[in-house]
């Protein structure tokens, strides 16, 4: 049996997609820094330190915002930060003031691969280090010890804040994955008890039965005739479980789609509370029942004001309810026949 939300390469895509978006959007301002010292009248050499550097920091940066947006930790974040650290430094007096915006790549790289603790008091230290450095770099632009800092903290935010989203993303993705993996792992192990409950039991019958008809057989036909009609009436019960149970797998059963279903609003940061009668239906139950269920779970996850949850499912008189509620607020009800 697959049990699966969408496809794996449909899952992937927009990963993907946003890895590559993050990429190209953190590349906007180191190009455009680059451009625009080449442009200025800052003679060949700035210019040439300029792009050596950028060439030397940008992949490690790229590097870290993409081990962000696939929720892991780059290997070695440390000592790549502090190679980057040195790049972007030892370039400042040869490169010039004009290079100093290029410090927000450090910051950010420092908020995506560092705890909390460490990374904002490192990115106040290199925001205060903006105003020494303009000054020991003469710099010519216009209020230069508050223009820098301001700009190194303007372009820290523009590209961490789309990062750490990208990043968000990338990781609901991976809670969607482990979520569908959980599903499936469960649903083996609920089809592994159900066989060994049902064919399982009645194969063992079945051989027991057969080893005695043959002993009978010894004594007579007619003593083994009991034995071989009850093994053949086991036979044919056998072989309609395995029927009925069969065909109950081309569709996972309505217990496993309500966990599934609470997990997915959990992970989205919904506290989902699931309540069900002590034993699940033993018949089929509505299609539309599902249909209800997953069409009350994508409204609730594309819905950025939804409350805590509670899925309730309670069985009447041979009858199923379904009860979805949000905050307080109705989202789904509906009763159906259990079968």
């Amino acid at each position: 049996m697959v049990i699966s939300l969408t496809s794996s390469t449909q899952a992937r895509l927009p990963v993907r997609l946003t890895a590559a978006g993050a990429a190209a959007y953190c590349l906007i301002f180191p190009l455009g820094q680059l451009a625009l010292i080449t442009a200025s009248n800052y003679g060949f050499s700035q210019a040439g330190w300029a792009l050596a550097a950028s060439v030397a920091y940008v992949p490690l940066y790229i590097r870290h915002v993409l081990y962000f947006v696939h929720g892991r930790r780059p290997p070695h974040a440390v000592a790549t930060l502090t190679i980057m650290a040195a790049i972007i430094g030892a370039a400042a007096p040869a490169a010039g003031s004009e290079w100093l915006p290029s410090f927000f790549a450090l910051t950010v790289s420092l908020l995506i691969t560092v705890p909390w603790r460490w990374s904002l008091p490192g990115v106040a230290v290199l925001t205060a280090a903006q105003v020494p450095l303009a000054v020991a770099l003469h710099s010519d632009v216009p209020a230069a010890t508050s223009y820098f800092p301001v700009t190194l903290l303007w372009r820290t935010s523009a590209v961490f804040v789309p990062v750490w989203l990208a990043g968000t993303v990338g990781q609901l993705e991976k809670a969607r994955r482990e979520l569908a993996q959980d599903a499936v792992l469960r649903e083996r192990l609920n089809l592994d008890d159900r066989l060994r409950a049902t064919v399982g039991a009645a194969l063992a019958s079945i051989v027991a039965r057969g080893q005695r008809a043959a002993a009978l057989a010894d004594v007579g036909p007619a003593a083994a005739r009991p034995e071989l009609e009850a093994l053949a009436e086991t036979s044919r019960n056998t072989l309609a479980d395995a029927r009925r149970l069969l065909s109950a797998l081309h569709q996972p059963p309505l217990w496993a789609e309500l966990e599934t279903a609470a997990d997915l609003l959990n992970a989205a940061g919904i506290p989902t509370r699931l309540t069900l009668p002590a034993a699940p239906p033993t018949a089929g139950v509505s299609t539309d029942l599902r249909a209800e269920l997953r069409s009350a779970t994508a409204r609730l996850l594309r819905d950025d004001t939804a409350g805590a949850c509670l899925i309730a499912v309670t069985a009447v008189g041979g009858r199923l309810r379904l009860s979805i509620r949000s905050g307080g607020q109705s989202v789904a009800e509906l009763e159906v026949p259990a079968s």
